[in-house]
């Protein structure tokens, strides 16, 4: 719009030049604020994006294509794209709530984070700190746990992660009021 205010009459070069500095303009922009935004999100941060207590950044996953796979109870479990899982092949029925004292299989919870939960699992931690943990279980909120984990506290959601190299319940919670109520089925689906 800018640009045909700017050319004269029966100048299409002038016109053509107009477009290409206005898109300059706005890649530019755009640049500019993500780079804003992308500085402001690590305010707090220490080195490689960790939070001053330990914990990573939230990281968005891709959609598993084998999302809309029901299994029977009892089925072998098939492949997942990341450990703990973030979206894929998964259980009917009803989700386990709270806190549960053994390991959850993949498909169970791949069950909750499609239904809108966050799963809190949890290796190698003291009594005072699982006990921390259990303060976040919730409606939605599963904490249990997993001798598997690449770090001693992970948080997942539909299509997000968080991993923690220790307790650190601030960081968790507000995991758990970003993303609970979030999977295909619990009312407001994150897009795929």
């Amino acid at each position: 719009m800018y640009a045909s205010r700017l050319a004269r009459p029966g100048t299409a070069s002038q016109y053509a030049d107009c477009q290409t500095v206005d898109v300059r303009r706005l890649r530019a922009f755009v640049l500019a604020a993500v780079a804003v935004v992308g500085t402001s999100c690590g305010a707090g941060s220490g080195p490689d994006g960790e939070s001053a207590a330990g914990c990573g950044p939230t990281i968005r996953e891709r959609l598993d294509p084998s999302s809309p796979v029901h299994l029977l109870p009892g089925a072998p479990e098939l492949d997942y794209l990341s450990e703990p899982p973030t979206s894929g092949p998964h259980l009917s029925g009803q989700p386990p709530q709270g806190v549960v004292d053994e390991r959850l299989d993949r498909p169970t919870q791949v069950l909750i984070l499609e239904v809108g939960g966050v799963v809190v699992q949890h290796r190698d931690l003291d009594d005072a700190e699982v006990a921390a943990l259990a303060a976040l279980a919730d409606d939605g909120v599963v904490v249990a746990p997993n001798p598997d984990l690449p770090t001693p506290v992970v948080a997942t959601a539909w299509l997000a992660k968080r991993t923690c190299d220790e307790v650190d319940v601030e960081a968790l919670s507000q995991f758990i009021d970003e993303h609970l109520g979030l999977g295909p089925e619990g009312g407001q689906a994150e897009p795929g």
